[in-house]
């Protein structure tokens, strides 16, 4: 990987070059979190490691959610899955299919959130069975509590999968 993947991280080569030796990592899951004051480019140095990865890995989900839209159920987990849908669905099991319909708007009912969150570890197992994958969140404090508790649920139960957390 080279730092020349976004042109204007200027002046943050010693973390530019910790997002990529996080994404170039081999070993199962892993996270790293850009953290510090407002306006100081956590989404300069985010936006470098989505575009690096979708350089060298196959699997890209991301979503940056706003203030508006914490209110709304699996709004960030739609942003995540949406690209991927159509490959995944027809492997999930039809309970975990119906949950992920209905919890992405795509059925109607009730969405299980117990359904929703095995789900969405089906779907990383299988993307990851591939190749690696970066979940990547910009301003994650706005992340829907339904799309966090699926991703919590799902990311503590990963165990050699080369799944990526950019957030």
């Amino acid at each position: 990987m080279g730092i020349s993947a976004v042109a204007d991280v200027v002046g943050r080569d010693e973390e530019v070059i910790a997002v990529e030796r996080f994404l170039a990592a081999a070993d199962g899951p892993c996270a790293l979190v850009v953290e510090g004051e407002a306006g100081i480019g956590k989404t300069t140095l985010w936006a470098h490691g989505v575009a690096v990865a979708q350089q060298e890995l196959a699997w890209v989900l991301s979503t940056r959610p706003t203030e508006a839209e914490t209110a709304f159920a699996y709004a960030g987990l739609t942003d995540l899955l949406d690209p991927v849908l159509t490959e995944v669905l027809p492997q999930l099991p039809q309970p975990q299919r119906q949950a992920l319909e209905v919890a992405l708007l795509r059925a109607e009912g009730r969405a299980d959130p117990h359904a929703v969150s095995v789900a969405v570890l089906s779907v990383l197992r299988i993307l990851a069975a591939v190749a690696p994958v970066l979940i990547a969140i910009d301003d994650v404090q706005w992340l829907d509590s339904s799309t966090a508790r699926a991703l919590e649920f799902s990311l503590r139960r990963l165990v050699a999968e080369p799944v990526r957390i950019l957030v």
